[in-house]
């Protein structure tokens, strides 16, 4: 599992009882948390230095990439990919969509606390999605999508950054399937249930 320094949802990452790599700032509230990381890496100008005398660290030094894409790489070298990804949606907005734009290039997934992500290239189905769960669907840049079993059908049509998303779709019946026709479609499901306008459970 990996931890970026944002909103992280302490008790799954409790639960799931992975291996965890902290990207620098994320280990100062992972170990608040009693929560040790296997690994801390980055430019490490965010974590307390304190914490770095007894735990295994990689101080990487690179300008051109985030502390994100560092952890990334290292988890690639030493095979702890595709990987969980959490605390991606905390923080500054443009770091927000930074992270995004790196998980895109990845097959990993992300979690927070209430929104599980998938980034697909390939179909998905699942009978685990109790009916009018919110999802929604990007193109990460673009795809071409299928669907059964939402309350919006794709169609074939083509998502993208820019154009055309899915948001706010419901699911309405059992089991769900997504066919990514082309390209790699980023999907939000959220883990509990959402009550707002597109909520109609007797429609």
């Amino acid at each position: 599992m990996l931890c970026l320094d944002g909103a992280l949802p302490y008790g799954p990452i409790r639960r799931m009882g992975l291996p965890i790599l902290a990207a620098d700032g994320a280990a100062n509230r992972l170990i608040r948390r009693g929560l040790e990381p296997r690994m801390i890496l980055g430019d490490l100008d965010s974590v307390d230095p304190k914490l770095l005398s007894c735990r295994k660290f990689l101080k990487i030094f690179d300008q051109d990439r985030s502390d994100f894409e560092k952890a990334l790489h290292f988890a690639q070298e030493v095979s702890l990919t595709p990987t969980a990804v959490t605390g991606i949606d905390g923080g500054f907005l443009d770091h927000i969509f930074g992270n995004f734009s790196i998980l895109a290039q990845t097959r990993s997934c992300f979690f927070s606390r209430n929104i599980l992500g998938l980034l697909l290239e390939e179909d998905f189905r699942t009978d685990a999605l109790p009916l009018h769960t919110k999802i929604s669907l990007f193109g990460a840049p673009r795809c071409r999508i299928c669907s059964r079993g939402l309350r919006w059908e794709l169609q074939g049509q083509e998502l993208s950054f820019g154009g055309m998303m899915s948001l706010g779709n419901r699911t309405c019946s059992s089991p769900v399937e997504l066919q990514v026709l082309s390209g790699k479609a980023l999907v939000f499901i959220y883990a509990q249930e959402v009550h707002d306008a597109g909520y109609l459970p007797d429609g």
